[in-house]
């Protein structure tokens, strides 16, 4: 049941039962929103919200692919629903719950946005993604996500914002080889896009040689 294809019909009623949630939170009644995005998740996945959240990110991105594809729609639905989750936990002043859950919503937004199919009906919550990223950055995120973070940087043509992202996976990690290499690779992607890209994004091409230059040297010296 959870690979079935996403419907015209199955669109509709998210937006209903999200419609329903966003109206209990803003009536502050969380318990209330709470068991509604439960019931949107055995209605539209057949599992319970308890049962997601005690998944791994990796084995929750499996439900939301077929033939190793990812289903935009599907993995969109599942990280807005995850998303309000971490909302009302905040407004209980349960933070650290909170943060667990707005993460992996992120980590699906995230996924969904770098991998989009053309037939995306749910790209407007899209819009999520930004006011997740300032949520959680908060905290200190893990490599993976990070990296997710600086993709979505550079697709979206907001190179400074990729490359302070870059500069905190490396501070981070003690400028370790592993993620040495990984920011060169970064970069010499950067390097592909034309000039008046780079400059509209605000990291110009002479900025990105001078670190890789730098990241070269300390590659030679590790």
């Amino acid at each position: 049941m959870l690979k079935r294809t996403i419907t015209a019909e199955l669109i509709k009623k998210f937006n209903e039962m999200l419609y329903k949630i966003l109206d209990d939170m803003d009536n502050e009644n969380y318990e209330g929103a709470l068991d509604l995005i439960d019931a949107a998740f055995k209605d539209i996945f057949r599992l319970s919200i308890k049962f997601f959240n005690s998944l791994s990110l990796e084995n929750i991105m499996e439900m939301v692919k077929i033939n190793g594809s990812i289903v935009t729609d599907k993995c969109i639905m599942m990280a807005k629903l995850l998303e309000e989750e971490g909302n009302i936990l905040e407004n209980q002043n349960k933070l650290d719950d909170a943060f667990y859950i707005h993460q992996k919503s992120l980590n699906l937004f995230l996924e969904a946005y770098l991998n989009e199919s053309t037939t995306c009906d749910l790209k407007e919550y899209f819009s999520d993604i930004d006011p997740l990223i300032n949520k959680v950055c908060e905290y200190k995120l893990y490599f993976t996500l990070l990296s997710k973070i600086a993709d979505y940087y550079a697709e979206t043509k907001r190179y400074d914002k990729a490359d302070n992202v870059i500069y905190e996976i490396l501070g981070e990690n003690d400028y370790d080889e592993k993620h040495i290499k990984f920011s060169i690779e970064f970069y010499e992607n950067l390097l592909l896009k034309s000039d008046n890209d780079l400059n509209s994004g605000n990291l110009p091409r002479e900025e990105i040689e001078q670190s890789l230059s730098s990241l070269r040297n300390m590659l030679q010296n590790k």
